[in-house]
């Protein structure tokens, strides 16, 4: 049954329904309201994440970035939080539109803040080698996640066929070149020079 909660979860994405799953199980809603208490029960034992498992993959997912060459780390690295943005996202829409079903209130805030830090730590350190040019490391790691949580938030609920949405490969090269090269053209001196 988790596996076929699974497909149809990933197909469907947010709007998928317990009714959904039922159907292609071959079983009947109940059948599986009586083994997973809720839709998200549902999810987070099909999809398997925990509610803690989202700032471990996070902070996994920033680790493994400091050996590469800036481009390809923000490449990779946004590749793998759209993957991680997949599954949380309709998680956290699911639990903030039926409060019972979060449960009370986590760490997962502080965890937050905590990826946060280490992503912008990591531009600091690019700024440092000289990679990119000095500001506020928190803005450029702010404006990174924003624009992929926004990206993912848009996929999640248009949905994964949706002919408007840029393709995600095109998305995270173009997101990287604006964060790496801005969006102005070089001054007239500089282009001379080349």
């Amino acid at each position: 049954m988790l596996q076929v909660a699974r497909e149809v979860f990933l197909e469907r994405g947010f709007r998928a329904t317990v009714l959904d799953v039922a159907e292609r199980a071959g079983v009947s809603e109940g059948s599986v309201f009586h083994r997973f208490k809720s839709k998200e029960a549902l999810f987070r034992a099909a999809m398997q994440l925990a509610a803690d498992d989202v700032p471990k993959l996070l902070m996994s997912a920033v680790t493994e970035l400091d050996e590469l060459p800036v481009e390809e780390a923000l490449l990779r690295l946004s590749s793998a939080l759209l993957e991680i943005g997949r599954v949380a996202i309709p998680l956290m829409m699911m639990a903030w539109s039926n409060p019972a079903c979060a449960g009370p209130p986590d760490k997962n805030p502080a965890k937050y803040r905590e990826f946060l830090k280490r992503l912008a730590t990591y531009f600091e350190a690019q700024m440092d080698a000289g990679t990119m040019r000095k500001m506020d490391s928190e803005v450029p790691a702010r404006v990174f996640l924003g624009s992929l949580h926004h990206y993912c938030m848009t996929r999640v609920l248009a949905g994964p066929d949706a002919p408007w949405i840029m393709p995600e490969g095109m998305y995270c090269r173009g997101l990287v070149d604006l964060l790496l090269r801005g969006a102005l053209t070089a001054p007239a001196s500089a282009q001379a020079r080349t």
